[in-house]
Formats: structure tokens, C-alpha cells, sequence
């Protein structure tokens, strides 16, 4: 079964790592660390984490688009997007198990 991580998963991953002496120190790290990265995008900056991959900010340009309901055209507003590229590490790690069972990815 695939493991699940959520913010509580991180907090108990740095409890039992670094030995903290309460889950509360854990979740302050957790969150301070989120809120790190969500400040870097948010102002336009890039997250580079070595072995795991890169975050960054994708403008999307505004265009047309069509109302499904109306069929009438609109223009689509501008967005900007948060985005992951992995990294050749990360990417090599999610396929090394595909390399080793072949059958496995087939019985998806």
C-alpha cells in the first residue's frame, strides 16, 4: 500500500529522527517550514530542495475561452500557478520499482 504523508506523518518523521522531546516542537517545524516555502512562491521565488526537485511559480497568460453553458466566448483571467519538477533522483527513486517487478506495472 502506498504510503500516505500529511503534516501530522512529518511531525512524527521529525519526533522520532531528531529526538524531539514533544510532537508539538515537531508540528512548529512542520509548519514553519511550509510557511517558508509558501512565502518563496508566493513572492515569485524558487524552492530548490538537492534530490528532490525544484518549485517554482508558472504564469499562465489570460485567453479565450467558451462558456460551456452559453457557448458564449469569455476571456480566461490570468492565474499564476505553483509547479513541481522533480528532480533525476526523485524520478529514478518512483521508477526504480518498476525496473525490478516489470509484471507490476502492468496490473495497473
Amino acid at each position: 500500500m502506498p504510503k500516505y504523508v500529511n503534516k501530522d506523518t512529518l511531525a512524527d518523521t521529525l519526533v522520532s529522527t531528531l529526538h524531539l522531546k514533544n510532537k508539538r516542537q515537531a508540528h512548529e517545524a512542520v509548519n514553519a517550514l511550509i510557511e517558508e516555502m509558501s512565502s518563496a512562491l508566493e513572492s515569485g521565488g524558487v524552492i530548490d530542495i538537492a534530490y528532490f526537485g525544484k518549485f517554482y511559480i508558472f504564469d499562465r497568460k489570460s485567453r479565450m475561452g467558451i462558456n460551456p453553458v452559453t457557448k458564449e466566448k469569455m476571456e480566461i483571467q490570468a492565474t499564476r500557478l505553483p509547479k513541481f519538477k522533480p528532480s533525476q533522483t526523485l524520478k529514478k527513486r518512483c521508477n526504480q520499482s518498476l525496473e525490478e517487478d516489470p509484471a507490476q506495472s502492468n496490473e495497473e
